[in-house]
């Protein structure tokens, strides 16, 4: 009987011992990609400057399908910035076809099958007021495209996921302070790049007005290994032309006719600067259609799921072995008693 005790009592110890080197030895594995954690996108908060005097912020793209009045500009309007001084202000007015579109978009590297939160931040603001007003003519859309590629053109149309906030009014906000709204959700990454668009719509034709603030903008997750997130450029903003308190800001905004005059590249933004029609290029070639990010909850851990042990897991498994201990070292104790 002694015998068959300390044979239990040794395998025991080595459950327990192989149980508490495995909490040891993955907690620096835990620790390591829980740091890893960044903000992956650049000038999110719009803080880091404008590129010259065409309003996109540094390190963000801007495109549109023109044949509406269509602006960029730094808003330093304190009572539509949510954080800092600055929001990415777009302006879509004088529609001449229904379901003009103006964005920004911005690529960055990410780590295939990772999983990341995606925030967004701002307000709408239309000359209306309102939804009822407007019959929902003034929305905001997100888009991805999984290859990382910039053209906007080729993200199939069911990719695009709407971002339901509500328009308030342009410059006379319902109890004296502007709704700000808040959109999140969680995106895996299918490649090593991925490009956010972020678009405003204007659903109809008409000479309505509609101001869309972005701020505050993040993609938290991962990042690839060796890569740190940017700060961005710095740039002086006072080189854009800044709003003043209620003023519509690009009055008068120009008139864009072509699916393409108002796509401009991140390094060199080149809205039109004319009303004067532009030849229409060639149509852009059909898109392969993108597949649809998966959706769901980052994980409680934050660990890379190819290596890293769940530290629920651990947790688990060390309870079991302390129960099993404790049932173990009952019976035995019942039979020498017995004995």
């Amino acid at each position: 009987m002694k015998r068959d005790y300390f044979w239990l009592r040794t395998i025991l110890t080595g459950m327990i011992v192989a149980g508490l080197w495995l909490v040891v030895t993955s907690t620096p594995a835990l620790s390591q990609q829980s740091e890893n954690q960044q903000n992956l996108i650049i000038n999110g908060g719009f803080e880091e400057g404008f590129q010259g005097e065409f309003g996109v912020g540094y390190g963000w793209g801007a495109f549109s399908n023109g044949n509406a009045a269509i602006g960029w500009n730094a808003d330093s309007w304190a009572p539509v910035v949510i954080a800092g001084s600055h929001a990415q202000l777009i302006e879509i007015k004088n529609a001449a076809e229904r379901d003009r579109y103006a964005g920004i978009y911005q690529t960055v590297a990410v780590v295939p099958g990772q999983q990341y939160k995606l925030t967004i931040k701002g307000l709408i603001r239309s000359e209306e007021g309102d939804v009822q007003t407007s019959n929902y003519g003034y929305r905001q859309q997100y888009g991805l495209d999984d290859s990382g590629g910039t053209a906007w053109e080729l993200v199939n149309e069911k990719n695009w996921q709407e971002i339901q906030w509500d328009e308030q009014p342009l410059n006379d906000p319902p109890n004296g302070t502007y709704r700000f709204d808040t959109f999140e959700t969680t995106i895996t990454a299918k490649g090593d790049k991925l490009t956010l668009f972020i678009r405003a719509w204007k659903k109809w034709i008409n000479n309505g007005v509609g101001l869309y603030d972005l701020d505050e903008i993040s993609l938290v997750g991962p990042a690839p290994e060796g890569v740190q997130a940017a700060a961005g450029q710095a740039a002086a903003v006072g080189d854009t032309n800044q709003p003043t308190e209620g003023e519509l800001v690009a009055s008068e905004p120009s008139i864009q006719v072509s699916e393409h005059d108002g796509d401009v590249a991140p390094e060199a933004v080149q809205p039109e600067v004319t009303a004067t029609p532009q030849p229409q290029p060639p149509a852009a070639p059909q898109a392969t259609p993108v597949p649809q990010p998966t959706t769901g909850q980052l994980p409680v851990s934050g660990a890379d799921k190819e290596g890293s042990i769940n530290f629920v897991e651990i947790m688990a498994v060390v309870l079991v072995l302390v129960l099993l201990t404790g049932a173990i070292t009952t019976t035995v104790r019942q039979r020498r008693s017995v004995e």
